[in-house]
């Protein structure tokens, strides 16, 4: 059996209302920070759509595009709330159905979201309350004002519609102004718009039925709303199969599910690695049964056969997938084919999506997102023979782009297999997905013939045998040690050789210096297996270069793992007697004896043959940690533009 017919469900055809879409693929609403500071849409925005579009899936939706000015949480989201915006969405729209798909506007409004440095004023919410995610103290809307706004909603819907887009999504979601109704955790309202469910709903409502009136019956609207809050006080499962009749009863066409309170809680509406696959997979299939228009279940929807089992099983009609499109655009296509090994999955690290909310979107697997046009593969004029020294993150990516030019690639690694150090950043818990960074670069490089070199530790003779018009230098970095008396001792070891288990025994009672991403990690690990873990930090908190999304998870499994920490806590000296230590008030203390004390303090560049060879190739090229020890999206970002330069 194909892969293709195993992939049937997926790939058949479903109405939204009057519009039929070609699959079960959505591209989920997400804000690019590609707009301009007006509301209009970019070139850059556009190529970043229309990729995506030729990718396959079947519908496009634009997210959080403003019903009203000044009603946008970031400062470059897109607008539709004047008739200026017409001609650019029509453009846009002609653009995504001339690349095989249909498109869908998200309507939305920040609500208590939004910022009053951001939109000029204070921001409005049904109740006056403080903002979890601003701290800032919101204004509660009349009656009048509630009434305006259903009308500018029913509005840009029309707008919409006029330039092209075959459906409109209203964005009932994630902590913005119309889920801020829907939940009891903002409306604390004691008039017909709030009191009890049947009063929350009645903003939502009343902005479905103004659409339909306005904009058509025929019209089709799609509803995102959360299957739960996830939070206590907030919105149940019980809630939602509740209110989601009454809601497509009232004129939506599909309904679209996440998860999760607001962005102030983004970790649960925006779930990284740790969260699972198809984390609220169970949740929808509940709410699906009680409804009878097409349901969308988004969230970590990672693998084809994952997706094609959700629609197989009746959990839902419709997959929305959102950072899997960032990070593979042709997922679709690939998925069609059953070329399955092709695609580059996301990882869930959230490093350059989630985590750079309020930035430009990037991705760390896919480093072209963004920048659609000026990444695309040229061919090299003069294919040259290049040399990559080193096979971690920043290697790979730099040999598969210069490849795909046409030249002669020739990778050196010194181990036994490739990867580097990002080996050992999917060994802690949760974090196994991050292997799939190796896995299809080095299938890609398998793929376009690369000559690779395992266990092969490059010297001046071998460069000058192969002859090279590049090489390019990714040898990574090593571990720092630093200058701390005692710190030679035998029970001393470094994060790297605890991930990569080459410590032959661990004492049960350790300490961790360091209280980066890498020692808490390391923390996470042993605690996992038990080990009674203190780590120590000189600074007055730890896991500060972790992202915002995936650190909540961290944090919590470091203290199920019952693991100490100590901060503003700078260690002097290690003795037999134990870590003698600096406390922030200037207090010289002995921290405790420990069975193993493991550094995790850093790293420095590893660059000696960069320094060998200058002046005896053509060109040299230092690229990822061992130019400057960072974080692999940099790493791989660096790869990518050097490889599209030589």
């Amino acid at each position: 059996m194909s892969q293709q017919i195993k992939l049937s469900r997926l790939f058949s055809p479903i109405k939204v209302g009057n519009v039929d879409l070609k699959n079960r693929i959505i591209m989920a609403p997400m804000v690019t920070h590609l707009g301009d500071i007006d509301g209009f849409i970019t070139e850059k925005e556009k190529n970043y759509f229309i990729r995506r579009a030729i990718g396959g899936v079947a519908l496009i939706t634009v997210g959080d595009v403003a019903v009203v000015p000044n009603s946008q949480v970031g400062q470059d989201y897109d607008g539709i709330w004047d008739d200026k915006f017409i001609l650019t969405w029509k453009q846009f729209a002609k653009a995504i159905h001339d690349a095989g798909a249909k498109l869908s506007v998200q309507l939305y409004h920040g609500g208590s979201e939004c910022r009053s440095g951001v939109i000029g004023n204070q921001p409005i919410a049904p109740s006056a309350m403080v903002s979890p995610l601003t701290g800032e103290m919101t204004r509660e809307l009349t009656k009048e004002e509630i009434e305006e706004l259903i009308e500018k909603f029913a509005e840009a819907a029309v707008r919409a519609r006029d330039a092209g887009a075959d459906i409109v999504e209203i964005q009932g979601s994630q902590g913005f102004l119309i889920h801020n109704f829907l939940t009891p955790l903002f409306n604390k309202r004691g008039d017909e718009y709030g009191g009890n469910s049947k009063g929350r709903m009645k903003f939502p409502v009343g902005v479905i039925k103004r659409i339909k009136e306005k904009a058509g019956t025929d019209y089709p609207i799609i509803f995102r709303m959360v299957a739960s809050d996830l939070v206590d006080g907030g919105l149940t499962l019980e809630d939602t199969k509740t209110i989601a009749p009454i809601i497509a009863e009232a004129g939506a066409d599909a309904l679209h599910f996440t998860g999760g309170a607001g962005i102030h809680l983004r970790h649960l509406c925006m779930p990284p690695v740790d969260a699972g696959r198809g984390c609220i997979v169970e949740l929808v299939a509940k709410i699906k049964s009680v409804v009878k228009v097409p349901v969308i279940v988004a969230q970590r929807i990672v693998d084809p056969l994952q997706a094609e089992e959700i629609i197989k099983n009746g959990k839902a009609d419709i997959v929305s997938l959102g950072r899997a499109l960032i990070c593979d655009p042709d997922w679709p296509r690939k998925a069609f084919e059953g070329a399955f090994e092709d695609i580059r999955k996301c990882i869930g690290c959230c490093q350059g999506c989630l985590d750079r909310v309020g930035g430009t979107l990037t991705c760390l697997h896919n480093p072209q997102v963004g920048k659609e046009k000026e990444y695309e593969i040229r061919r090299a004029e003069r294919p040259k023979r290049v040399l990559v020294i080193g096979g971690g993150p920043a290697g790979l990516e730099v040999s598969k782009i210069a490849a795909l030019r046409g030249h002669e690639v020739t990778l050196y690694e010194k181990d036994r297999e490739l990867g580097g150090q990002w080996i050992l950043a999917s060994i802690p818990p949760q974090k196994q997905e991050f292997k799939e960074v190796i896995r299809y670069n080095v299938r890609q490089l398998e793929k376009l013939r690369v000559k690779i070199e395992l266990n092969k530790t490059v010297t001046l003779s071998a460069i000058k045998q192969i002859n090279p018009d590049v090489v390019i230098v990714a040898t990574g970095a090593v571990p720092f040690i630093p200058e701390i008396p005692g710190v030679g001792g035998k029970n001393i070891v470094t994060a790297h050789d605890v991930l990569a288990s080459r410590i032959n025994a661990i004492g049960n009672k350790v300490a961790v210096l360091g209280g980066g991403l890498v020692g808490c990690e390391t923390a996470d690990f042993l605690a996992a297996q038990g080990k009674k873990v203190t780590i120590i930090e000189m600074l007055e908190e730890v896991a500060m270069d972790v992202g915002l999304i995936r650190k909540p998870f961290l944090m919590q499994r470091l203290h199920n793992g019952g693991v100490e920490i100590l901060t503003s806590t700078r260690v002097e000296e290690i003795t037999g007697h134990g870590i003698i230590a600096i406390y922030k008030n200037g207090q010289r203390k002995n921290v405790g004896i420990y069975d193993t004390i493991v550094l995790a303090l850093g790293a420095e560049s590893l660059d000696e043959i960069a320094k060998q060879i200058g002046g005896k190739v053509p060109k040299v090229y230092v690229i990822g940690d061992a130019l400057k020890p960072r974080k692999a999206i940099d790493a791989i970002a660096e790869g990518a533009k050097i490889g599209r330069e030589i």
